[in-house]
């Protein structure tokens, strides 16, 4: 296994990206006021082999897009997102080279959300419907303005050691 792990991880060194997506908020559809930060893994290859043994092996999913250009060739897109991505780069991380780094600040992003800092955490009063027609209040926790940007510090990290490439990410 190890040896499909280093071919991987030489795959994702020379045609992948690892990095941050940021979510805009749909405030009207979710309620949610802040961006939203996604570990992501990326590679698009012409070699559709290449990209399902990547499938296959990692988990997460690939498509086919269509050419570029008139006479181009498909590319395959694999990718694979939030604990997915993550699981995939502790795995590969013994064995990347070329971004090793931009692994390490995704990992940064994951162990954040996972234990989130007390500092990081600001309790708000959320009115609650209950069964039997009433209202509570009860206090939800929520990110706070220091952890949104904390997270945005590492999704520009990131976004710098990629070249500033693909404003989505």
């Amino acid at each position: 296994m190890s040896e499909t792990l280093a071919y991987i991880a030489g795959i994702v060194d020379g045609e992948g990206c690892v990095g941050i997506k940021r979510s805009k908020p749909y405030k009207n559809l979710t309620g949610r006021v802040n961006m939203s930060y996604h570990e992501l893994v990326q590679i698009r290859m012409v070699d559709e082999p290449a990209i399902r043994l990547l499938a296959e092996t990692l988990g997460g999913w690939y498509y086919k897009e269509k050419p570029n250009a008139n006479n181009g060739r498909p590319l395959y897109c694999y990718q694979a997102t939030d604990k997915r991505a993550s699981e995939i780069l502790v795995a590969l991380l013994p064995y990347l080279r070329v971004k090793s780094e931009q692994a390490r600040i995704v990992l940064a992003l994951t162990e954040h959300k996972r234990n989130l800092p007390a500092e990081h955490v600001e309790r708000i009063p959320t009115v609650i419907a209950n069964r039997w027609g009433g209202f509570t209040t009860a206090m939800r926790g929520r990110i706070s303005a220091d952890g949104i940007a904390y997270r945005a510090s590492l999704w520009e990290a990131a976004h710098a050691l990629n070249g500033g490439a693909r404003d989505h990410l």
